[in-house]
């Protein structure tokens, strides 16, 4: 076998030994995002005080589910729509809720921004909550 063939031979094998390792943890727990998650998952009584969001994730499956994958939406309104300022400090953050969230369940989440929404006058933020994923566990 010539020399320059080997390393390639040696890197499939790595390359198979490792995808099939992955196969076995995929059987476990599998990944979701769902083009309508809120079937699955839904958020409820969302509040936001002082900069901190939270709110509940409510399980809708019969599946026990974790780390549900958030996108935050903090939207800016300004105070005067009809002259807005140059700098729109609206942005979206994207949470993972850790833990496991029971069939028919329901889990609590806090969420806070890093770096903190800034404090100003100029107007305010409204911010949503939507599922964007999950794992399925044992799936």
């Amino acid at each position: 076998m010539p020399m320059r063939t080997f390393p390639s031979i040696l890197g499939i094998v790595v390359l198979l030994a490792l995808l099939s390792g992955a196969g076995v943890a995929r059987a476990a727990d599998t990944l979701i995002a769902d083009e309508q998650p809120s079937r699955i998952v839904g958020v409820r009584d969302v509040t936001t005080r002082n900069g901190v969001v939270s709110g509940t994730l409510v399980n809708r499956s019969r599946k026990p589910l974790r780390d549900v994958r958030l996108l935050v939406h903090h939207t800016w309104f300004w105070k005067n729509e009809q002259k807005p300022g140059d700098d729109s400090p609206g942005r979206v953050d994207y949470y993972t809720a850790h833990g496991e969230l029971r069939p028919d369940g329901s889990v609590e989440f806090t969420y806070r921004p890093a770096p903190p929404l800034p404090d100003r006058d100029d107007g305010h933020f409204e911010t949503t909550v939507e599922v964007v994923g999950w794992t399925e566990i044992g799936r």
